[in-house]
């Protein structure tokens, strides 16, 4: 039977007679966060789910309760932890709660939430699992010696145990903690994250800045993402600065996010020389966010850590048909092609990064050709169709190498 033409077939031998059994394959997605939090880990694994659902597989989400109620289709479980760190919650009851599953999806970094999937594993060895690793998880302080200890005594002990493991881009994994680990690299797959690429794209938004208000005859620039300590790698400050190099030339600056560092960024502008021509729009309903693409000539991403491995924001701003100006991360440089479809800067390099800025705000042309070109790259290798597809190939192969053990 054809996986992809029948998503019902979950094939597993029936050891009695022999037979297979055709029913509904059950997969669990474990994540630290889920919409509304605005986050690349919680933002992929719901794609996952609902792209995964539509073609008829029995998806649930397992995530962190949190701190507010949320109203979620039956599908979607936030369990309580006994412990909630950030987005980190210790929560034992997963052991329970994936029994039954026939592959579970685990978003790592998830700290307390890998563990309980891992013991279940090691009780249901038969129970397909794979994980996505988005990031190193990077620190300062106690959060960051944290890290290092999960990072030598527990992590090969996960990535031991895990069927397969993804990864949006080879030259992040090259240069990842999983490298460091005998034998992992041989179950790497990379699965690059995909783009609606019908609801982000090229369109002119005047209007949306007018109920912005701001100026519509100077270029605007839009940065996107979470201003809470979890997001500190993001290069809010560094942007600040950059900004105030800038600040002879006319540009409106629009900052997209929410969190507690916000207020003190907000402190920071109204001190300055900025103040006026950036603007905090906090948490943007999700049908406006296209539009703020839209609106923008380009897009700023200034982070400054190994935890930026991706960029979902960067492929939205490709898909709308705007350049990025990005921090030349590993991951990152896979979705920002430098002189192609942007322009890639040191990390922290706030003067480069001003440059970057002075290059496009005084090239309307040069903005509108690394426009076009981060459209047609988006279109060409960052589609959501063949990203699940490439899923499907490796859950079948995981379930049929767990229903082929189970058959010997």
């Amino acid at each position: 039977m054809d996986w992809k033409s029948d998503s019902r077939c979950c094939l597993v031998f029936n050891q009695k007679n022999s037979t297979l059994i055709d029913r509904l394959p059950k997969i669990a997605q474990v994540v630290c966060t889920y919409p509304p939090y605005r986050g690349g880990m919680g933002n992929v694994a719901f794609e996952y789910t609902e792209r995964l659902r539509e073609r008829g597989y029995n998806v649930h989400v397992f995530t962190t309760k949190g701190y507010v109620e949320v109203e979620d289709p039956d599908y979607v479980h936030r369990v309580p932890s006994i412990i909630h760190i950030g987005n980190a919650g210790v929560m034992p009851s997963l052991f329970h709660r994936l029994s039954g599953f026939d592959l579970v999806h685990l978003h790592y970094p998830f700290f307390g939430g890998a563990e309980p999937t891992l013991v279940r594993k090691a009780v249901s060895p038969n129970q397909g699992l794979v994980m996505t690793y988005h990031m190193d998880a990077t620190g300062n302080g106690l959060r960051g010696t944290l890290f290092s200890a999960h990072r030598r005594v527990l992590l090969p002990w996960i990535v031991n145990r895990v069927d397969r493991i993804l990864a949006s881009s080879q030259n992040y994994i090259d240069g990842s903690a999983i490298a460091e680990i005998p034998n992992a690299m041989d179950r790497v797959e990379i699965h690059p994250f995909g783009i609606d690429l019908h609801r982000f794209r090229p369109g002119n938004a005047d209007f949306f800045k007018q109920r912005l208000d701001i100026r519509t005859d100077v270029p605007v620039m839009l940065f996107v993402g979470g201003l809470d300590s979890a997001h500190y790698f993001k290069g809010i400050p560094v942007l600040l600065e950059a900004l105030k190099l800038v600040s002879s030339l006319p540009w409106e600056m629009l900052i997209v996010g929410e969190g507690n560092l916000k207020a003190s960024f907000e402190a920071t502008v109204r001190k300055s020389i900025l103040h006026g021509r950036v603007h905090f729009l906090g948490n943007v309903a999700e049908r406006d966010i296209p539009f703020l693409y839209r609106c923008s000539d380009f897009h700023i991403f200034p982070s400054v850590k190994r935890a930026e491995a991706f960029g979902l924001v960067a492929l939205e701003a490709a898909a709308s048909g705007i350049p990025t100006i990005a921090s030349n991360l590993c991951g990152v440089s896979t979705v920002v092609l430098d002189g192609s479809t942007g322009l890639l800067v040191p990390p922290e390099d706030v003067t480069e990064l001003a440059n970057a800025m002075k290059l496009l705000l005084s090239q309307p042309e040069l903005r509108k050709r690394l426009g076009q070109a981060a459209r047609l790259n988006a279109e060409s290798n960052f589609a959501w169709e063949p990203a699940i597809a490439k899923l499907e190939q490796t859950y079948r192969s995981v379930l049929e190498q767990k229903s082929a053990r189970e058959y010997v």
